[in-house]
């Protein structure tokens, strides 16, 4: 065998086929790129956050970068049903009401463990807009985060690969955010570590939209139709404790 057949062996999502709609969004995105309406937007100088580890049937898209980060696609088809049913206010899955999402997750086979069992403990955070659920999830030593739509294949990839230390005790930090996507196909997100006596977090985007994010776990998450993680300037983090309230540039995290 040669090495890319024995790569081929490996992938999880071998032999799963795109959807007729998933081929015609691929197909816009692709020919919006050639004609020069997708391109990624300039870098700032920031220190590089990278995703790892990304398995699963993904939706295809052009990637808006910002400074060095690498951006997987994470919102699996159908998203037209996703972006139709999305909330600002996650709503959260608890005990075992999440464990269909986990396991589903964990049979990904993403993490440093993937064979090992899933239980409620290991869910970190687990929010649901609408028909979407986002998991962040313990495997292993690793953490992962997840994504599935409805009861559909989920896509995962790593976040850490071990322990990370948390942020001093009322800020938070940003191990990634993205923009995936074109047109009105395009989704953002954003996902970072809570320090000690965090109580919740928000987005406020550039044209006065406010996303509560999710928290648990010692993470935030949130995603949400729409480019601005892709953009520089374009989103407000206000992080809220027991003293008040704190605002941040995105950028400054």
């Amino acid at each position: 065998m040669t090495d890319l057949e024995r790569l081929a062996a490996l992938d999880p999502a071998r032999g799963v086929q795109p959807t007729p709609a998933d081929w015609e969004r691929a197909t816009a995105v692709v020919d919006g790129i050639v004609a020069g309406r997708a391109a990624a937007r300039p870098a700032p100088a920031r220190r590089p956050v990278t995703r790892r580890g990304m398995v699963g049937l993904v939706a295809a898209g052009a990637v808006a970068v910002v400074g060095a980060v690498t951006v997987p696609a994470l919102l699996p088809g159908p998203m037209d049903r996703a972006f139709a049913a999305w909330t600002p206010v996650p709503g959260a899955l608890t005990g075992e009401q999440v464990m269909p999402q986990a396991r589903r997750c964990a049979a990904s086979g993403v993490g440093s463990e993937p064979t090992a069992p899933v239980g409620p403990a290991d869910v970190l955070l687990a929010e649901r807009r609408g028909v979407a659920t986002l998991l962040i999830q313990q495997r292993g030593v690793g953490v992962i985060e997840c994504m599935s739509v409805d009861d559909g294949q989920p896509t995962a990839m790593t976040l850490a690969d071990g322990p990370l230390p948390p942020p001093a005790a009322g800020t938070v930090n940003l191990e990634t955010r993205s923009s995936v996507g074109s047109g009105r196909d395009q989704y953002s997100n954003a996902v970072g570590l809570v320090g000690p006596s965090v109580t919740g977090v928000d987005l406020v985007l550039a044209d006065g939209r406010t996303i509560r994010t999710s928290t648990g776990g010692g993470w935030w998450a949130a995603w949400w139709p729409g480019p601005e993680g892709g953009e520089i300037g374009s989103i407000t983090v206000v992080v809220h404790s027991p003293t008040g309230s704190t605002t941040h540039r995105i950028e400054d995290l």
